[in-house]
């Protein structure tokens, strides 16, 4: 049983890579990364602040599309296609598919959430030139451009004349290049002398980016939950609702849940607790506030993830038995 379970995670995780859909929304987040220093560099805010936002909402959104276009795609286009049964056929139970199935797609989900992590940061060590006396970080724009260009080349390359999945093996190819090039801005200050103290990386981005990874780690659960029983246009319209809700609800409902002074105001309790909180994952005040993100409200974030994650998992269990795949 154990062979099965892995092999289903990693066919996942592989067939999750090939997606041309894939590729695409890791490319546009990283372009929308890269072109985020000019379109945000007028505002009459502090412009490396909201550079910091900005980013972060790119990796969650990104991680939205991304999980629901691959949960349908590994799960319900599977079960339209008469795959699944093939593999339920095979001693493999419906719940032990379930959750490889999600565990792998959350494997492609991380790759894709490390390669614009690291993007991020190598943005907002360039940064937005406050003044014109400050001079672009050529380190920044000489490697990361570089790496980008090389990544296409090697994709191409390796598509034309090995036959090679260009999606799939430039996302491999552009995560090792970017993990090289951040390897180097961590002793390379900007005018290319070996100084790491000196290096701009913007370590403080690090809590909030875990953060993130842990909200999309959610959205890829109740997507799953969603491709059990929908096809992708439903699965998208169902997850991006909850997505919504989840930032806002909080704002709505969470003081009178909080302070109830009657018993209705009780009952708000029940939509808190089935739509994910998703605003507990954004620290836009720590941000602004230049504050840093206590380690202890991290693990909190992370045992609520971990639990809701498990009820989604149930849930789509359970849809998931009474489910027709024959």
């Amino acid at each position: 049983m154990p062979k099965s379970f892995f092999a289903i995670v990693t066919n996942t995780f592989i067939d999750t890579l090939r997606q041309p859909v894939y590729g695409v929304v890791i490319a546009a987040a990283v372009i929308l990364l890269i072109i985020s220093p000019s379109l945000i560099m007028f505002t009459l805010e502090d412009d490396n602040l909201l550079l910091k936002d900005i980013g972060l909402s790119t990796l969650l959104v990104a991680g939205l599309l991304l999980g629901v276009f691959a949960a349908a795609a590994v799960v319900s286009e599977e079960i339209e296609n008469k795959t699944t049964l093939t593999v339920i056929s095979k001693t493999v139970s419906r719940a032990l598919y379930i959750v490889a199935k999600f565990i792998g797609v959350a494997g492609a989900l991380l790759l894709a959430q490390y390669i614009l992590s690291l993007v991020l940061l190598m943005v907002v060590r360039h940064g937005i030139l406050q003044r014109a006396a400050e001079k672009h970080d050529l380190v920044v724009i000489i490697l990361g451009l570089g790496s980008a260009a090389l990544t296409l080349i090697l994709g191409l390359a390796g598509n034309y004349f090995y036959r090679w999945r260009f999606s799939s093996f430039a996302v491999l190819m552009g995560a090792a290049l970017a993990t090289f090039v951040m390897a180097i801005m961590a002793f390379i200050d900007p005018k290319w002398n070996y100084d790491p103290s000196k290096n701009n990386l913007a370590w403080d981005l690090l809590p909030p980016i875990i953060l993130i990874i842990i909200a999309v780690l959610i959205l890829t659960a109740i997507a799953v939950v969603a491709a059990t029983r929908l096809g992708m246009t439903m699965s998208l319209f169902i997850c991006v609702i909850i997505f919504v809700l989840g930032i806002m609800l909080e704002q709505w409902l969470g003081p009178t849940a909080r302070n109830p002074d009657h018993l209705m105001d009780y009952l708000a309790w029940i939509p808190l607790t089935i739509i994910p909180c998703l605003s507990f994952f954004e620290v836009t005040n720590a941000i602004y506030e230049q504050a840093r993100v206590p380690s202890i409200y991290i693990a909190h974030i992370a045992l609520y993830a971990f639990l809701y994650v498990g009820a989604c998992l149930l849930f789509a269990v359970a849809l998931f038995r009474t489910r027709e795949i024959g």
